[in-house]
């Protein structure tokens, strides 16, 4: 059945991907060798988008909110939509308030893809995450939150460690650096997480092993990536860690960029041993409260084979080159199929049953019953 889709997204500066195209930049600076593929923009990645829920028959508008409430209401209020896609990830420049926008959707009346704004929140919020995650009998790293150095002391954990932001995504604030083998090292990453990021320091044990991810469509876990390291140096030569940074993930002309390699699926991992993982995997999205999509990054534990939960990411990105797609694509989906399976949820919502009125209001509804029967 054709329907009003209203995709939402926000993108406020130039796209950085945009300068590279005009730089002209094949290589990067410190191996000329190496070929750099041009990456989407945003704005391609969201014409695909509106392609390909267009597939299905559906009218559909788009509009970049950028960084205004008023053009937010005005789309929603002028396009009437039976369902926004929602590609927004953050609001007044502030990746915190990424909830507040599917709340404004839910006070609206609208049905919206993806996940509701406490999934959101909670992903978000790593320490609160993760002991979620322990209390539903799931793995994950041990460690602590620290906000200030002073708080710097035996802290009861084995080295090596890693630091990142407590309340952070999409590895903003993790570099080569990030990973410490002792007290020194400990105290001068949690001063620049403090200080420089200022964000309190999640402080946790390093897992060493192989990096899995697994994607989940709807309550499906699709085949699963691995994030194969490959070794190299940082800009000083000093040995790359074997973690995602921020530059591994979004610049394509970084060092830590061209140490990682996805690979989908992992050709050697044992049928029962990706069952596991994809059980834990979804065990985790369904502790989180999560709907429609999401991607669950774990560890294997080098010692035990058992897996650990990184984080859950309730907003992937859904670039025809990430590793969501990747995933989808394994599975045996099209691009545009995985996009409009991603609609049909929300209209699904939609067309289902009604909330059950309980409490107060249902004592409301049999009272105004029982006054109209006499």
């Amino acid at each position: 059945m054709r329907s009003r889709i209203l995709i939402l997204w926000n993108q406020i500066d130039d796209d950085v991907y945009t300068h590279y195209r005009r730089d002209g930049r094949k290589a990067p600076d410190w191996d000329p060798t190496l070929k750099v593929e041009p990456w989407e923009t945003a704005e391609e990645e969201m014409q695909l988008i509106k392609r390909s829920v267009e597939s299905a028959g559906h009218e559909v508008a788009m509009v970049n909110i950028r960084d205004n409430f008023d053009t937010m209401l005005q789309a929603i209020r002028s396009n009437k939509p039976d369902v926004i896609m929602n590609l927004v990830e953050f609001f007044l420049d502030d990746a915190e308030l990424e909830h507040d926008v599917p709340a404004l959707f839910e006070l609206l009346g609208v049905e919206y893809t993806g996940n509701r704004p406490l999934a959101l929140s909670l992903c978000q919020k790593k320490p609160h995450a993760k002991a979620m995650l322990a209390s539903h009998g799931l793995r994950v790293p041990r460690g602590v939150v620290l906000e200030s150095v002073d708080q710097v002391r035996d802290l009861g954990l084995t080295f090596p460690l890693i630091v990142k932001p407590a309340y952070d995504d999409a590895s903003g604030g993790i570099d080569s650096g990030s990973v410490v083998h002792d007290q020194n090292q400990l105290v001068v990453r949690v001063d620049k997480m403090v200080n420089s990021h200022k964000q309190a320091a999640l402080v946790e044990e390093y897992i060493e092993g192989r990096e899995i991810h697994c994607a989940i469509l709807g309550d499906t876990p699709l085949p699963l990536y691995e994030m194969q390291f490959k070794g190299g140096t940082d800009e000083q030569g000093k040995p790359l860690p074997n973690i995602i940074t921020y530059r591994a993930k979004w610049d394509p002309y970084s060092r830590d960029h061209h140490a990682v390699e996805g690979v989908c699926p992992p050709p050697d991992l044992e049928p029962e041993t990706a069952a596991h993982i994809q059980d834990v995997a979804l065990r985790a999205y369904r502790a989180l409260n999560c709907r429609d999509y999401a991607r669950v990054d774990m560890r294997l534990d080098q010692k035990t084979g058992e897996p650990f939960i990184l984080e859950v990411n309730p907003n992937p990105d859904l670039a025809e080159s990430c590793a969501f797609t990747a995933s989808a694509t394994a599975s045996g989906r099209t691009y545009a199929q995985m996009i409009v399976e991603i609609v049909d949820f929300a209209l699904a919502r939609k067309a289902g049953p009604k909330k059950v009125v309980t409490g107060v209001d249902a004592l409301l509804l049999e009272y105004k019953a029982k006054k109209k029967r006499a």
